[in-house]
């Protein structure tokens, strides 16, 4: 069952002005109830669904069967919750509408309010004049009872087991990057193999169940010693958003590799999938929203650490970080630069950046930086200090940045297993090389940091 009034909490929390309800009408033909504003009405002449603004106090499913009856004249129907719509009002107020649908018999009589003189039954395809926030409704409702067995949220949560849980397996190729793939229902959202967990089974034969169904493979009989294992990747506990109004629980399980071979025999399911491809961690970035991207970067810590890790999203704050960037200085004001190779699949290919990398296992951002440094450049680190967070414009996503002073031998730098050279560069120098445009972010900040180095204030 939704819980309504964590959306409403939800709501609030976001600095949501008005909240309103509203309800899609289809007849049985699959045909959307469209009404027109009166001449008499604000924005006479527009064509809507039954809406209107939520009473205070009111539970949401209770509004939305409000507006409905006063709008239209029809009572007692049951309503499935589909999804939320944000808007800017008129008077500039930001407002959530939460949407249900609602079927009725075709030729079902409509009996209009004194704010709407006439109505129609159209499709999908050929609604009259309405504003965009309808058509997103209308268009992400309608293109789900083509597939079989899909329903709206409200519907499909009456139908999955309790508590919501899912089962997915993390497969890459043989040169490390991941699999993912591409949703038929919203093309913006890529997916690891996977499912909800229906009645009486588990999480880990769910994985198998659907990556059967979605790729055509039989994961056991592809990778039978990596499947035996049953090795655990990682759960997820995800809170109840205003996308997937439940919490919900995710295992993730090592599903191994994939040759070209067995990927050349991989035949999705078009219902649930229109694409698949392979991916670096970085070639993920751009293709996925940052809370699955996030995911993705959460997962594949994970599984470097060959330990089992709970993650929980949203994360907590002091644990909302996947990388680092540690600026480190000398006594002179010279900045530790690392070259990093000219490969494609990697962040800043071929330019010179300050010691940075992903955070493995459940460092802290301390332990992340420490490591790092060690790995990259052969020197120790102390005295960390935290800067500003970066802003999401400086292409650092899920990132903590630091400095410490290192007082060293110049000749004591030992270039580790990744990029090419690391040296330290006078501040004056910078601009002969090829730099991230962070770095004219952060490189005031660096002479107040310095100071005294005693004790970790990071």
């Amino acid at each position: 069952m939704i819980d309504f009034d964590v959306l409403i909490d939800l709501t609030a929390r976001e600095g949501i002005e008005r909240i309103g309800v509203g309800v899609v009408v289809r007849d049985a033909s699959g045909r959307i109830l469209m009404m027109c504003r009166s001449p008499h009405d604000v924005l006479p002449g527009l064509w809507e669904d039954p809406s209107g603004g939520r009473d205070d106090g009111e539970a949401l499913p209770a509004g939305a069967a409000r507006e409905l009856a006063e709008e239209t004249g029809l009572t007692g129907l049951p309503l499935e919750y589909v999804r939320q719509l944000d808007f800017t009002d008129r008077r500039g107020c930001r407002v959530r509408q939460f949407v249900f649908t609602a079927v009725v018999p075709d030729a079902t009589p409509v009996r209009l309010s004194r704010d709407h003189d006439g109505h129609q039954w159209a499709t999908a395809d050929e609604l009259p004049p309405t504003g965009d926030g309808q058509r997103s409704v209308v268009e992400s409702l309608t293109r789900r009872p083509g597939l079989p067995g899909r329903r709206p949220v409200g519907g499909h949560l009456t139908a999955v087991a309790r508590p919501t849980a899912y089962g997915s397996f993390l497969i890459t190729d043989p040169q490390g990057r991941i699999l993912g793939l591409r949703s038929t229902v919203d093309p913006a959202v890529w997916n690891f193999p996977g499912g909800n967990v229906e009645h009486g089974e588990t999480p880990f034969a769910t994985a198998l169940r659907a990556a059967h169904e979605e790729l055509g493979l039989d994961l056991a009989a592809e990778n039978p010693e990596v499947i035996a294992r049953r090795h655990l990747v990682a759960v997820t506990h995800e809170q109840a958003g205003t996308e997937y109004p439940v919490p919900i629980c995710g295992y993730v399980f090592d599903g191994g590799v994939l040759t070209p071979e067995q990927q050349a025999r991989i035949h999705l399911d078009r219902t649930e999938h229109t694409e698949f491809r392979f991916e670096s961690a970085h070639g993920w970035r751009r293709l996925m929203e940052p809370a699955h991207y996030q995911r993705l970067r959460q997962v594949l810590r994970a599984h470097r650490s060959g330990i089992p890790l709970y993650l929980e999203r949203p994360a907590p704050v002091d644990d909302d970080f996947e990388g680092v960037l540690v600026f480190v200085t000398d006594p002179v004001g010279r900045l530790l630069l690392h070259r990093r190779e000219d490969r494609p699949d990697m962040p800043w290919p071929g330019y010179w950046t300050p010691i940075g990398g992903w955070r493995e296992a459940d460092e802290n951002p301390q332990d992340s930086a420490r490591r790092e440094v060690r790995e990259e450049a052969g020197i120790e680190i102390t005295g960390l200090r935290a800067l500003p967070a970066p802003h999401d414009d400086l292409g650092l996503p899920l990132t903590r940045v630091l400095h410490a002073v290192w007082d060293g031998a110049e000749n004591d730098l030992r270039l580790g297993d990744e990029g090419l050279a690391v040296r330290m560069v006078p501040v004056d120098e910078l601009r002969d090389l090829k730099v991230p445009p962070y770095m004219q972010h952060y490189l005031p900040m660096l002479t107040e940091a310095a100071g005294p180095t005693s004790g970790e204030t990071a």
